[in-house]
């Protein structure tokens, strides 16, 4: 066994969930420090505008919910374009805007945040991701 091979395999097949998590981490931290620790009403409406962010993505991407759901799957680019600091940075400042800026009511506020930091954090990964291979062609 190659351990620095698998290191890197164990890595690249992480490094979209390890940015999503430090993402949805961070903006409950968010809430968290402007809110209050929720009740289940909160907590519910975060996961439920992060489901409703997440299902939005998978319609546009897979264009309908009864699609298979088949992908080809991508190299990364490069290696530092698994590190994801302007999807987890972006989607914590779209959290932090919903929650500083429109100061909705409690259970608004968890919903939005769920949804934006998801869409937020999915389209920023894409924008890197495209960036990173422009970058690997030159």
């Amino acid at each position: 066994m190659n351990l620095r091979r698998t290191l890197a395999a164990n890595l690249a097949s992480e490094a979209e969930a390890y940015g999503y998590t430090l993402s949805v981490w961070g903006a409950g931290a968010l809430l968290i420090d402007a809110y209050g620790v929720p009740a289940l009403t909160g907590a519910m409406a975060y996961v439920f505008g992060a489901l409703v962010g997440f299902a939005a993505l998978a319609a546009v991407a897979f264009r309908g919910f009864f699609e298979p759901a088949d992908v080809e799957t991508a190299d990364s680019a490069l290696v530092a374009s698994m590190v994801h600091v302007v999807s987890t940075a972006g989607s914590l400042t779209a959290a932090a805007a919903v929650v500083h800026l429109l100061e909705p009511p409690v259970s608004l506020a968890f919903a939005l945040v769920g949804f934006s930091v998801t869409v937020a954090y999915n389209l920023l990964l894409l924008a890197e991701e495209l960036f990173a291979r422009r970058l690997k062609r030159t």
